[in-house]
């Protein structure tokens, strides 16, 4: 699909400045999400499973996950990673790259930028020991196939972490509104479905020691949310 480069600015500037209130509501379960997978590859790195984990933030965007890299390492005590996002969006990057600068990610940090899409990451098998995909599911072509890939860029036993917005479970008015309005956020919000639901997929997707779980963070459309982590 060809982007269109004035539409894909509008939409960086966008999410740059209007998921504030959002990011608010979701830092108390994504810092934990985070904190236990730096635990894990603090354990993994002092195992001997190589030097700098290398972990791949799918959809990077504007990169609002960025203090929660800095807090983890501070967490766990790791001093380097090397982190590489993949966005489709060349706008995004000098956002990320200024989110990645505001959380004092640079010393230790290695950044690359990446453009890509989730359903053919450029990528080597088995390369990675980190998948980050957080508010991306949501809008990629097939669900099925991005989360193959981020199977197949896995090593054995590395970590997917995933916060994604969801068709709600517990309110039928909110759920109707959602398969409603679908399709016109779509074509607003660059692919983005209200309906999905992502969890299913990712317990039939392959991975093990799925762990899952579901919270509404509010009435929004965007509220009702899957989050976790599982292994390759």
């Amino acid at each position: 699909k060809r982007r269109n480069p004035l539409v894909d600015k509008f939409f960086a500037d966008g999410m740059a400045t209007g998921m504030d209130d959002y990011e608010s509501k979701a830092k108390p379960y994504k810092s934990q999400l985070f904190r236990n997978m730096f635990r894990t590859l603090s354990e993994q790195k002092r195992g001997g499973q190589g030097a700098a984990p290398v972990i791949v933030e799918v959809g990077m965007g504007t990169f609002p996950n960025a203090h929660f890299y800095a807090e983890g390492m501070k967490s766990s005590g790791m001093d380097e990673i090397e982190v590489i996002g993949v966005d489709p969006n060349d706008s995004m990057t000098p956002y990320a790259r200024k989110s990645a600068k505001e959380a004092g990610l640079d010393g230790g940090v290695s950044l690359r930028n990446v453009h890509g899409v989730a359903e053919a990451l450029p990528l080597q098998d088995g390369s990675v020991d980190a998948v980050v995909c957080t508010l991306t599911l949501c809008s990629v072509p097939d669900q099925g196939l991005a989360l193959a890939e981020i199977r197949r860029v896995l090593r054995p036993g590395g970590t997917f972490l995933f916060w994604e917005h969801v068709l709600s479970r517990d309110d039928i008015g909110l759920a109707l509104q959602q398969r409603l309005l679908t399709p016109l956020q779509t074509i607003v919000a660059d692919g983005c479905h209200l309906d999905r639901q992502t969890g299913r997929l990712i317990r039939q997707a392959g991975f093990e020691d799925v762990q899952m779980e579901y919270v509404s963070l509010d009435a929004s459309l965007i509220s009702p949310t899957v989050y976790g982590r599982c292994l390759a």
